[in-house]
């Protein structure tokens, strides 16, 4: 009982797991077997960011903070390494060929199911909770692999309580992850919507990680403090104009 206790207290201490990545490894990259004009990162980027939406902010896994997942022979590599800070999987064979001639159902299906059973081999391996693991998995088909999210760290009331300025991000196949600032009125009802950066399959929320009124215009600024994205009040902008992103 006690050292039931002793390893739930060192668990606790070690750091949470926040990233997800799912790649090809770097023989099948140097080889050239990835198949030329599908970017197979980038197509299963959306399905490793669903599932770490899905899981519990504070899951524990192995003291790493990021898990990759390397598609691929991994020649002599041990089927599990564990660096400072990060933990890389291998996931050999793969069929690279295979995957890239499925629909995308399907390869969102596939890569899931990599996710699964690779999290909990290695779960099993190192003694962490598989039951958020496997939840959050059901979680991500629950929801047709696709999710939208408020950051109401990034909304803003309008001058005058006129309304709000809410920020969404949302996750899914063919846009990867996409940023939208949406206007609305008392009633909550949407006035204006505004795509907030090109989607990409890229995690971008150190990209927009504050705002403000700043001089009657909304403002989001990086992690460094550089401003992305602005949005002008049509007060601002003159008799006639509507809500304009700049």
């Amino acid at each position: 009982m006690l050292c039931g206790l002793a390893a739930d207290r060192s668990r606790a201490a070690m750091p949470r797991f926040t990233e997800l990545r799912v790649q090809s490894s770097p023989a099948v990259t140097r080889a050239g077997r990835v198949l030329e004009g599908f970017p197979f990162s980038a197509d299963a980027y959306h399905v490793a960011a669903l599932f770490m939406a899905a899981l519990p902010r504070d899951y524990v896994l192995d003291g790493a903070s990021l898990l990759t997942l390397q598609c691929g022979p991994h020649g002599d590599d041990p089927v599990y390494q564990r660096f400072p800070g990060a933990s890389v999987v291998c996931v050999d064979p793969f069929d690279f060929a295979a995957y890239a001639n499925s629909d995308p159902a399907t390869r969102e299906r596939a890569v899931l199911a990599l996710i699964e059973q690779h999290g909990l081999a290695l779960i099993d391996r190192v003694g962490a909770d598989p039951t958020p693991w496997r939840a959050a998995a059901a979680l991500v088909c629950a929801q047709g692999f696709q999710r939208e999210d408020e950051v109401a760290r990034l909304g803003r009331a309008l001058p005058g309580r006129a309304g709000w300025i809410r920020v969404y991000r949302g996750l899914g196949a063919g846009v990867g992850e996409r940023w939208q600032a949406r206007v609305l009125d008392r009633s909550g009802a949407v006035i204006a919507c505004h795509p907030m950066r090109s989607p990409a399959a890229l995690d971008q929320r150190d990209w927009f990680k504050r705002s403000a009124w700043e001089q009657g215009v909304f403002v989001v600024r990086q992690r460094l403090g550089e401003a992305v994205f602005t949005l002008e009040p049509p007060s601002a902008a003159g008799p006639g104009s509507s809500w304009m992103a700049l």
